[in-house]
């Protein structure tokens, strides 16, 4: 069993929603889908989605990922075993190092493929489920005037929902105006997240003004904050982490088992967002969750905006974590058209199923 092909494809999804956050706004999402093909004609294939442009870097647009894939990664790993997950980090690394996006969509093709060969589902091989179903947060809602995100907040508890997620990082009027709106319009028994995008950082925020910034929102009813300033700015999370009660999320501030470490020696936030492609796939991210899982500090999965390849990846990875925080948010299938059949993605109400599915249970043969 050895790599005889590996191609990158650009494809993208327009979404039922649209996206907007104080540093962008999108209405279409863009990902590379990877195929991985061995002697025996079998296939895997893993995806990762990409981010706006103003939170990019180099690497995580949809031309340099299928370039770093076909050109650079493609070579060095003809005529390994898929199996050999190790060697073939080592070669990305290699090759292409901080390309983290385009390991990924190869990391999560592997892992399709092993999947595939054994009839086994993604989760079954590494470590197994422990859990049947997992509560999924409501999709995300950008940033709208405070009347319309109320609505949008209100319609989703009437489905189910018990976790609503917001964008902010508007001036904090606005913030605080949004927050209230929906806190009213959904209760006080629904947790309420808000996401920041290092937004705060974006406008020229100083730790200081960001700790008031979160207290002010603390009071209107947020529950969880995520990300509030530069991913590379650890020791102002560690400040504002401790300055203010609700948990503090890091996301993108975390993409190495390295970036782990020294959030742990800082104690710079209360859980960590693992987003496989934000990682280099599952094979890191086992290692960055071991070293967190050790420190006591647990975490949250999901991407919001992926398509179903890679949220299915994020799911089997979800379901055989011990430290998970809930509510998963690999929820980006039900914000996207044309997504939520792809996949071996089963909804139970606002639960997310365990998937049965060998591999990561793609339905189509497109690829």
């Amino acid at each position: 069993m050895k790599i005889v092909a590996i191609t990158a494809h650009a494809v993208q999804a327009t979404m039922r929603i649209p996206y907007i956050t104080a540093m962008a706004q999108k209405t279409v999402s863009t990902s590379v889908v990877t195929v991985v093909r061995t002697d025996d004609g079998q296939v895997g294939v893993g995806q990762a989605t990409t981010s706006a442009q103003n939170y990019s870097r180099f690497e995580e647009f949809q031309s340099a990922i299928c370039q770093v894939v076909q050109e650079h990664i493609a070579p060095a790993l003809m005529g390994l075993d898929p199996h050999d997950l190790e060697e073939i980090h080592l070669r990305m690394n290699r090759v292409a190092k901080g390309h983290l996006y385009a390991h990924s969509t190869v990391d999560l093709a592997c892992h399709d493929w092993m999947g595939r060969a054994s009839g086994q589902p993604v989760v079954k091989l590494i470590g197994g489920a422990l859990r049947e179903r997992l509560a999924l947060c409501a999709p995300h809602l950008g940033i709208v005037p405070a009347h319309e995100m109320a609505e949008q907040a209100a319609a989703f508890v009437a489905q189910g929902y018990r976790h609503i997620n917001l964008r902010v990082g508007l001036a904090l009027a606005d913030d605080v105006r949004n927050v209230t709106a929906v806190r009213a319009a959904v209760g006080p028994d629904v947790a309420i997240a808000v996401d920041f995008s290092q937004s705060l950082h974006g406008q020229g925020f100083r730790n200081d003004t960001a700790i008031v910034h979160l207290r002010a929102l603390e009071k209107a009813g947020v529950n969880v904050f995520e990300q509030p300033v530069a991913d590379g700015d650890l020791e102002g999370l560690a400040k504002i982490s401790a300055a203010i009660d609700a948990p503090v999320i890091a996301d993108e501030a975390i993409r190495t088992l390295q970036d782990a470490l020294r959030l742990v020696q800082l104690q710079a936030a209360d859980a960590v967002k693992i987003k496989l492609m934000k990682v280099g796939g599952i094979h890191p991210a086992r290692k960055i969750v071991a070293v967190l899982q050790a420190a006591g500090i647990p975490v949250t999965v999901g991407n919001g905006l992926a398509g179903a390849i890679a949220n299915s990846a994020e799911a089997h990875f979800a379901f055989s974590l011990p430290n998970l925080k809930l509510p998963g948010e690999m929820n980006g299938f039900l914000r996207l058209q044309g997504q939520a059949d792809l996949c071996d993605l089963v909804m139970d109400g606002c639960d997310l199923l365990c998937p049965t599915q060998p591999g990561l249970g793609l339905r189509t043969q497109e690829y």
